[in-house]
C-alpha cells in the first residue's frame, strides 16, 4: 500500500461570501456613491466601508462583453485576480468592477497587469472618500424602493 505524501498544507484558496457583494442594494450603493477609476477594459468603483470589515468585490459584465461564456470567464478571472492580489486593493472598501467590451479576450496576466497598473490610484481614490453608511442589507429585508 502506498502512503500519501505529506507536505505543507496550502491555505484555503477560496473567494468567501464575506469577500463578495451579493445583493442589488450593495451594488447600487457603490455605483451611486463610489469613486471611479477607469482603465481600457474596466471601470472600477470604490466606496470605503464604515464598519471596518474586510474589502468586498462585486463584478458586473453586461451582454456587451459577449455571451454567457465570455461574461462568466471575465468575471471568474477578475475574482481570481482579486483573491490572489488582495493587497493591491484598498482595505475596508466595497469595490465594483464593471467589465467593458474586449475584457473577455484578455489573458489573466494582461488583466492583472491592468489592475496592478492602477493600484496606487485605487488606494488614493479610496482614501479621498469619506466612509458612508451602507444600505440595510439584512436577509429578508425588502425595504428598498425599486424604480
Amino acid at each position: 500500500m502506498m502512503a500519501k505524501a505529506e507536505g505543507p498544507k496550502s491555505p484555503r484558496q477560496t473567494f468567501s461570501r464575506s469577500q463578495r457583494l451579493r445583493r442589488r442594494p450593495e451594488f447600487l450603493h457603490v455605483q451611486e456613491s463610489g469613486a471611479r477609476v477607469t482603465t481600457r477594459h474596466l471601470l472600477i468603483l470604490l466606496v470605503p466601508r464604515s464598519d471596518g470589515r474586510p474589502t468586498r468585490l462585486g463584478v458586473v459584465a453586461s451582454k456587451k462583453v459577449g455571451g454567457a461564456v465570455e461574461r462568466n470567464r471575465a468575471k471568474r478571472l477578475l475574482r481570481e485576480i482579486f483573491r490572489k492580489n488582495v493587497a493591491a486593493f484598498p482595505l475596508h472598501t466595497d469595490i465594483v468592477i464593471i467589465t467593458r467590451p474586449g475584457t473577455d479576450t484578455l489573458t489573466e496576466s494582461a488583466l492583472q497587469d491592468e489592475i496592478l497598473g492602477v493600484q496606487n490610484l485605487l488606494h488614493k481614490r479610496a482614501k479621498g472618500r469619506p466612509r458612508v453608511a451602507e444600505p440595510d442589507n439584512q436577509p429578508g429585508s425588502r425595504n428598498q424602493e425599486r424604480p
